[in-house]
């Protein structure tokens, strides 16, 4: 009875410390005309009305088909206006365990509209349907419940046991959605810029529900050594230069992660510089096959990625990183930033904010 008291005066700091997340307060969500709406913006200037019409397509229609358990499908579409409607339906799971599942059906639509450079995109129309195999279910629109009367405490500092998690989930998903939206064109921002042997990135900025893409510009305009990589944007004025050199001539390239664990990875592994959230960033490729290198970095927060050069056995040049975000990309997708990277395989992208040179 001591141990199991010990056990539970233990845990009771952590469950102190444990705070709600501020995305899921108060202002999460947003409305208009009386229904919930959760709208975003982004901006790719690069790209035509036709291309953002043809990307967004087809991502609807991989995105959401009809099966034997849900009816998502693209509802409605106007090339020349560049709309495109979608109507959503899947489950959001609460919790799921070896003796329950606790989970709701979701009802949403999805409007989207493509002009010269820019996607608009609104997520309204929110139901639930809950507990579906006893007696019916129970039918729930998001205005009813998940706003912030509903959803939260009075004080608006915490989420509401019940309908907190549909607001919490939602909110989740729409997040999900507005992410691989963006992805997408990014991707496509990334593929469509050829005019250069490597394209190391694409700029990101944010603000409020917009965001805007470009495509990085090659900071060496030269032809370079099949070896070479250009840098996305130039590092500090002082040093881009000396820098840029003893990045591209050296021979041999490792990243230091976790609890100083070093591992070594190729040349056709390193991205170059960008910009990412106003921040400057290293991006570095790592092939999916590559296990103890991808879980050394799934693991850690922080990196270095240090250089060498002929005969040395200190890194002329070490960066290092807080890391931001990981995206896998496949083998073509990886070549539009290194084109020494190998078409056949798939990478996971490690984006990380510079903190160090």
């Amino acid at each position: 009875m001591k141990k199991i008291l010990f056990l539970l005066l233990l845990c009771l700091p952590l469950a102190a410390m444990a705070q709600t997340d501020p995305k899921y307060l108060a202002g999460a969500i947003t409305m208009d005309d009386g229904k919930v709406s959760f709208k975003n913006e982004i901006q790719a200037p690069s790209l035509t009305r036709e291309q953002l019409y043809e990307t967004m397509l087809e991502w609807a229609n991989e995105r959401f088909h009809p099966d034997d358990k849900f009816n998502a499908r693209v509802l409605f579409t106007d090339k020349e206006k560049g709309d495109i409607a979608v109507a959503g339906e899947e489950y959001i799971v609460f919790s799921s365990s070896a003796l329950s599942l606790d989970r709701t059906r979701i009802y949403y639509q999805l409007f989207i509209n493509c002009s010269a450079g820019k996607v608009n995109v609104d997520m309204t129309r929110i139901r639930y349907l809950y507990d579906e195999a006893r007696d019916g279910g129970e039918k729930y629109t998001a205005e009813e419940w998940i706003t912030d009367d509903m959803a939260l405490n009075k004080s608006k500092t915490k989420l509401a046991p019940i309908c907190g998690k549909f607001r919490r989930e939602t909110i989740n998903l729409k997040d999900e959605l507005f992410t691989s939206i963006q992805n997408t064109l990014g991707n496509k921002v990334l593929g469509g810029t050829q005019t250069a042997p490597a394209t190391p990135g694409i700029t990101v900025t944010q603000s409020n529900n917009q965001i805007v893409l470009v495509p990085t510009t090659p900071a060496v305009t030269q032809p370079t050594p099949a070896t070479s990589v250009a840098s996305a944007e130039p590092v500090a004025p002082t040093s881009a230069s000396g820098m840029e050199e003893q990045i591209k001539s050296a021979i041999r390239i490792t990243i230091t992660a976790g609890n100083d664990e070093q591992f070594e990875i190729g040349k056709e592994c390193w991205g170059g510089f960008g910009q990412l959230f106003g921040k400057e960033v290293a991006f570095c490729l790592l092939d999916t096959q590559k296990t103890m290198g991808n879980m050394l970095m799934a693991e850690s927060q922080t990196y270095k990625i240090s250089f060498y050069q002929a005969g040395q056995s200190e890194p002329s040049v070490v960066i290092s990183c807080k890391k931001l975000t990981q995206q896998n990309l496949s083998g073509e997708e990886a070549k539009n930033m290194n084109p020494n990277s190998d078409g056949q395989k798939s990478y996971n992208m490690y984006v990380g904010e510079v903190v160090g040179k």
